[in-house]
């Protein structure tokens, strides 16, 4: 959470607007950025 954080504050927010976000919403941001990439092939996700 303290990397989503910054990474928005790097971004230009205010760190108030943050704080004044409801905690959902930055929970779903947090998800988004962090779901794993899609492969064509199993063995491909695993460097393969």
């Amino acid at each position: 959470m303290d990397k989503l954080i910054l990474s928005m504050m790097n971004e230009g927010k205010d760190i108030n607007e943050i704080l004044s976000m409801p905690y959902h919403f930055l929970i779903e941001i947090l998800r988004e950025k962090n779901q794993p990439k899609e492969t064509d092939s199993l063995i491909a996700a695993f460097g393969g």
